[in-house]
């Protein structure tokens, strides 16, 4: 199975993404209704959010998506996924609420790799496909942001075979099981608010 299809446009993400991720937040945790007004042109974009407490970098939630999604629905939807639904965290409360930072990252198509070192640190993400080893059926996937693997000091091969390892796969990793997996990299842009940001953009 091919990854799953990519608009062809890049899009950049932009700091009004995130205040609608906190709008529909704010909205929710409030029980009122979302504003329908867009603070952005409505589009199609491949994206990921991730919300984590302002001043530490403990991750809060992160949920996303390689399908092209109508970027405002798409947005409120991966909001309120990461925020209320990531079955690694509590649920975000109204308390949390100030203290919270929202990152949004759009992505752009996908490109297939010559091999598993066709792709640059710390400018490329990269999603791996590959069967597993173990029965040659099953087909297991993963990603890294482009900012992972610099931010983790990992080599390429390091990011690859960590990423087959996040992908489900615990056995040996040879030259063999390396050639076999199939390679896509990909760039983002990724912007980031916090709460007391948000406040502000909605006062002003």
């Amino acid at each position: 199975m091919d990854p799953p299809a990519q608009n062809d446009a890049t899009y950049v993400a932009r700091a009004e993404h995130c205040y609608y991720c906190c709008e529909v937040l704010a909205a929710d945790l409030a029980h009122r209704p979302v504003p329908a007004h867009l603070p952005f042109p409505d589009v199609h974009a491949k994206l990921l959010r991730d919300g984590a407490p302002s001043g530490t970098p403990r991750l809060r939630g992160c949920i996303g998506t390689f399908a092209p999604q109508d970027l405002a629905p798409g947005l409120a939807y991966f909001a309120r996924q990461a925020a209320f639904h990531d079955h690694r965290f509590a649920p975000i409360t109204a308390d949390e609420a100030p203290r919270l930072e929202c990152s949004v990252s759009l992505l752009s198509p996908f490109e297939p790799c010559a091999d598993y070192l066709d792709w640059t640190l710390g400018v490329h993400g990269v999603y791996v496909r590959f069967r597993d080893p173990a029965n040659g059926r099953d087909e297991l996937t993963a990603t890294f942001l482009p900012e992972v693997a610099s931010a983790q000091g990992w080599s390429q091969q390091e990011t690859i075979e960590t990423a087959m390892r996040k992908a489900g796969w615990h056995g040996p990793i040879t030259a063999a099981t390396l050639r076999a997996v199939h390679v896509y990299r990909y760039t983002s842009t990724k912007t980031s608010v916090t709460w007391a940001d948000y406040v502000a953009w909605k006062s002003a």
